[in-house]
């Protein structure tokens, strides 16, 4: 039986504003995007949590792409590339990630509107379990779906989905 597969994650933290911008990218592509408000630990520090069995290595080269990625999306527009990928999904949850980056910039959708879209339209909840399960925030903005009632849930907090959806308010 052969073991768990060990990768190389290149990591690295850039910011924008209060905001912290964790990235880890392998030779296969984005594997992982953080966001804290204001302060946190490097990026190795940061990943190790979720990586604890991967070689971890600080690095920006490998994370060019998604770093333009990210900055793409933080401002609104495209990135220049494609951006391969290197994270671990099912079908359904490539589905919903794929169909939120229609979501306009500055705008929101509920997840009952994003089940609708996705073809399941009693599934909201499915759809707020994809929406936990986004390893690259801001690519796939799931900051931009809400409950039908306020704002709902988000991996990193409350504080840091109403900072993300004001700060593209502002800047539209």
């Amino acid at each position: 039986m052969a073991g768990k597969e060990i990768r190389e994650i290149h990591c690295c933290m850039n910011a924008a504003d209060r905001l912290l911008i964790y990235l880890a990218s392998s030779e296969n592509g984005a594997v992982n995007v953080g966001l804290l408000l204001d302060r946190g630990p490097g990026c190795v520090a940061y990943f190790k949590k979720a990586f604890p069995e991967d070689i971890l290595i600080e690095d920006k080269r490998m994370n060019y792409p998604l770093i333009d990625a990210v900055d793409a999306a933080l401002a609104g527009r495209q990135a220049s590339v494609r951006l391969k990928l290197d994270v671990k999904h099912t079908a359904f949850q490539m589905k919903v990630w794929k169909g939120i980056t229609k979501i306009p910039f500055g705008a929101t959708m509920t997840y009952g509107d994003v089940a609708a879209m996705a073809g399941c339209p009693k599934g909201a909840r499915a759809i707020g379990q994809a929406m936990h399960r986004n390893p690259l925030p801001l690519i796939f903005p799931c900051h931009r779906v809400v409950a039908a009632n306020g704002l709902g849930g988000f991996g990193g907090g409350l504080e840091l989905k109403r900072y993300l959806l004001n700060r593209e308010n502002k800047m539209i």
